[in-house]
């Protein structure tokens, strides 16, 4: 049981705002009872370098020791790694923080998973002691609380501002930058507005429910979802009900109201919004204000190109589902995997991944692939320049990878997200296992063995031709970077 996790001690807060996503999140406090005993370890070491070379492809290999591998085998994450591939946070069995080899603050009761900033500079976590929550910022202890929101711990996109969830009592608040926000009986997760500058949650006061924008109370209705902004930062949107109608609130004001509607979803641009909206028992489509054509359900969100000019989703008639694209639907199948639709980054082509007498294939502009067992639900993978495509797939109890219609070796898992082009397109790379050994395959030449790659297998590029992922091999953690010549 994670203590700082208080869903485990009390039921949350349900919001039916979504026809198709998840509840709203907020939660009512609750004193937790029992602690976990964890720690977090992150050291530097030493460096190895070795060489790989085939015919085609030299691959040089330095590996540098982080440490032992000591985490908590009860935790569902027990690693985290920063998003720039060059730092580890390792919850083990121990509760104080070894940062870049030295002992960094104080042991306390218990330790909770840790959060890095978006520019891997910074790391956050919760913590106990004598009965007490709060959240250690940069290894600087913050006020103490009868309870702290674990998973509410949020850093701003540029990494300056932290916000959290806190609670004394029956009451709960939101901390942002130290302050203490307005004390409510329910509260939701903390978001922040893409430049940083805003943050808005959804909160509940004496059974009203309200969205908060940069601590002002919008106005009350009976349910609320969780806020979104635009990618220009200047619009935000949230679902409502009042009585038995729902509708979107844009900017404060509120659109046509209608059975039930979905989440909202922004253009990447920003000046266009997009939401499932139900009337009359079916289920359409609104984008920018106007509605789409009817279905029995809509399956999936609404998927914009990089451009904004396109879009797509999937939905269902009867007993067939099929992929809407630019309002017009593509063939039909017995289902559609409604998180594989992909545009490419020249919003020219389109992917996703569907199933036709029990076999699965991905549809590319609208052309059928192979059909296989299974297809990776995380879908195909297009590489930045859009002209290539990649995904894996299974054949009985085998996983390979199609790179471009091309099939490669057989193996006995591959990494679910781990398919990952180069900036320039070049290389492709992915995690494979075999013999009970992972190692990462370039270009379909496989690398060292180790006994497990972390982060689920992922490999980040830092140029066109070096990646860095994190490995374990005899109980020892290494970041390992190759340079692919």
């Amino acid at each position: 049981m994670n203590p700082f996790d208080y869903r485990s001690h009390k039921k949350p807060f349900r919001c039916l705002a979504m026809l198709y996503h998840k509840k709203n999140g907020l939660y009512s406090p609750k004193m937790p009872k029992k602690a976990l005993l964890i720690s977090i370890v992150i050291l530097f070491f030493f460096n190895i370098t070795i060489f790989a070379q085939d015919k085609t492809l030299t691959r040089i290999v330095t590996e540098r020791l982080i440490g032992s591998a000591n985490y908590s085998p009860w935790l569902p994450e027990p690693l985290k790694i920063s998003s720039n591939k060059r730092r580890l946070a390792q919850v083990g069995y121990k509760q104080f923080l070894i940062l870049d080899g030295k002992i960094y603050g104080r042991e306390y009761d218990n330790i909770g998973t840790p959060v890095f900033s978006p520019n891997g500079k910074r790391i956050a976590h919760a913590a106990e002691l004598a009965t007490r929550q709060f959240v250690v910022i940069d290894g600087k202890e913050g006020k103490k609380y009868d309870f702290v929101k674990e998973e509410s711990l949020t850093f701003s996109p540029d990494s300056l501002r932290v916000a959290y969830v806190a609670g004394v009592g029956n009451k709960s608040f939101m901390v942002v930058d130290g302050n203490e926000e307005s004390y409510y009986d329910a509260i939701g997760v903390p978001v922040f507005s893409p430049d940083s500058k805003q943050v808005a949650y959804a909160a509940e006061l004496d059974g009203r429910q309200f969205v908060v924008i940069n601590n002002i109370e919008d106005k009350p209705f009976d349910v609320v979802g969780t806020p979104v902004f635009n990618s220009e930062s200047n619009r935000i949107a949230y679902a409502a009900r009042l009585n038995d109608k729902w509708f979107m609130v844009v900017n404060g004001k509120e659109q046509k109201q209608y059975q039930g509607v979905g989440a909202p979803i922004f253009s990447p641009d920003g000046k266009r919004l997009a939401y499932i909206a139900q009337q009359n028992n079916k289920q359409f489509m609104v984008i920018g204000g106007k509605a789409g054509d009817e279905y029995d359900v809509i399956i999936s969100n609404l998927v914009f190109s990089t451009d904004g000019k396109r879009n797509a989703y999937a939905a269902q008639k009867q007993d067939l589902q099929f992929v809407v694209v630019d309002g017009v639907i593509d063939a039909f199948y017995d289902s559609i995997n409604a998180e594989s639709i992909k545009f490419s980054s020249n919003s020219k082509r389109l992917a996703y991944t569907a199933q036709y007498r029990e076999k699965w294939r991905v549809i590319v502009d609208g052309v059928g692939g192979k059909l296989y067992d299974a297809i990776g639900e995380s879908g195909p993978v297009f590489s930045p320049d859009g002209n290539r495509l990649a995904y894996m797939c299974q054949v009985n109890d085998k996983w390979l990878v199609v790179l471009d219609k091309s099939e490669g070796k057989y193996y006995d898992n591959i990494g679910e997200d781990s398919l990952t082009f180069s900036p320039d397109g070049k290389y492709l790379v992915y995690s494979a296992l075999s013999n009970d050994k992972w190692f990462i395959v370039v270009n379909r030449k496989e690398g060292r063995r180790y006994d497990d790659i972390l982060a689920g297998g992922n490999v980040s590029f830092e140029s066109n031709d070096v990646i860095r992922y994190f490995a374990e091999r005899g109980g020892f953690i290494y970041v390992v970077e190759e340079k692919l010549k």
